[in-house]
């Protein structure tokens, strides 16, 4: 029963970390964005926008990361510790360090916003923000195939979805270019 257990919390836990990771990136978006608009709309959006952000990191993006981590370290102690850890695990707990990683940066962008240091465009955030999709598609992938998919597919996977994804990002672009509404 604790296994079952440990996989719900566990896969709760993620949902809700990659949630907080994919909006609290969007908010950092519309801070860099909000910067360039008139002081009128910046002193009412910036103070938003970062209230909105402290909020999503402390409640919900930082203990979603506690939640998920703790539970996958009970699962890979119930069921792998005994018998021995299999590589695409130890794969998938490398792409979770640097998951990890990538969640610290997000707290810093935050931090830097917070105190107007940061130096980051809504076109680089754009592109950061893919990173955390990236991750999410090779871990996924890695938990539900495990060996089944070999290395050289999962590589050329996710460097076709890398592709795709920074094509996405420059169509996305143009059509904001022609229409800013979009």
């Amino acid at each position: 029963m604790s296994f079952p257990a440990a996989k719900a919390l566990h896969i709760i836990g993620f949902i809700s970390w990659f949630a907080g990771l994919f909006y609290i990136v969007r908010l950092f978006v519309y801070h860099a964005e909000s910067s360039q608009r008139p002081a009128a709309e910046r002193d009412v959006l910036l103070p938003q926008l970062e209230l909105m952000a402290s909020r999503l990191w402390k409640i919900i993006t930082v203990p979603a990361m506690i939640v998920t981590v703790c539970a996958g370290l009970w699962m890979v102690w119930l069921k792998w510790v005994p018998v021995g850890i299999p590589v695409w695990l130890w794969i998938k707990l490398g792409a979770l360090a640097t998951l990890i990683f990538y969640h610290h940066w997000c707290g810093r962008i935050r931090r830097q916003q917070a105190a107007g240091t940061s130096k980051w465009t809504p076109k680089g955030l754009r592109v950061f923000n893919e990173g955390a999709t990236m991750l999410m598609v090779g871990i996924v992938c890695l938990a539900v195939f495990k060996e089944a998919m070999s290395m050289v597919w999962g590589m050329a996977g996710l460097l076709s979805l890398g592709i795709s994804l920074m094509i996405g990002i420059k169509v996305y672009r143009r059509i904001r270019m022609r229409n800013p509404a979009a």
